[in-house]
């Protein structure tokens, strides 16, 4: 049973979001948390940051799930940390707006899909952590929607205190 879902946003680039993610996963996975990543930005930094291939010919991506071609538990890969697991990005991802355009429930297609696998298929984790992209896109929606906590890195600057605001 999964016990808290964070995801760590800012649309402000450069703020420190995805080593965050990478850093908190490692230091909850050493204390023997079960941990796992969902990389939700098409760049795949928190996919490679954690030992694994942002490859664009993987079929075992976010992408993948959200565009129905696989389940959750299908996609989930091993890092080389104990009980740390990852669900990777990669390019693919970026094209997922323009895809789903037509479909009215896409911004719950993650929260649907974490509802319906990861609570029925046995995969126990105590936290999720997901990786945004640096923007309020589509993406970034289906990370609120499916998370109970936000983790909000920034930078002690004007623009990046003013960006907050919005």
């Amino acid at each position: 049973m999964l016990k808290k879902i964070i995801s760590i946003i800012n649309q402000k680039g450069g703020v420190g979001k995805t080593t965050t993610v990478i850093n908190l996963a490692a230091g909850l996975s050493m204390k023997g948390k079960k941990i796992l990543v969902i990389d939700l930005d098409p760049q795949g930094n928190a996919t490679t940051g954690l030992g694994l291939s942002n490859d664009s010919n993987s079929d075992l991506t976010i992408y993948n799930v959200l565009n129905g071609n696989k389940k959750i538990s299908e996609v989930i890969q091993k890092t080389s940390l104990k009980n740390l697991d990852l669900i990777t990005s990669n390019v693919d991802l970026s094209g997922l707006e323009v895809e789903t355009a037509e479909d009215s429930r896409r911004a719950f297609k993650l929260k649907d899909e974490l509802t319906s696998i990861l609570n029925d298929s046995g995969l126990s984790y105590d936290y999720l952590l997901i990786d945004c992209p640096p923007s309020l896109s589509l993406l970034t929606i289906m990370a609120l929607v499916a998370s109970q906590s936000l983790l909000v890195p920034l930078q002690t600057e004007f623009f990046a205190l003013e960006g907050i605001t919005q």
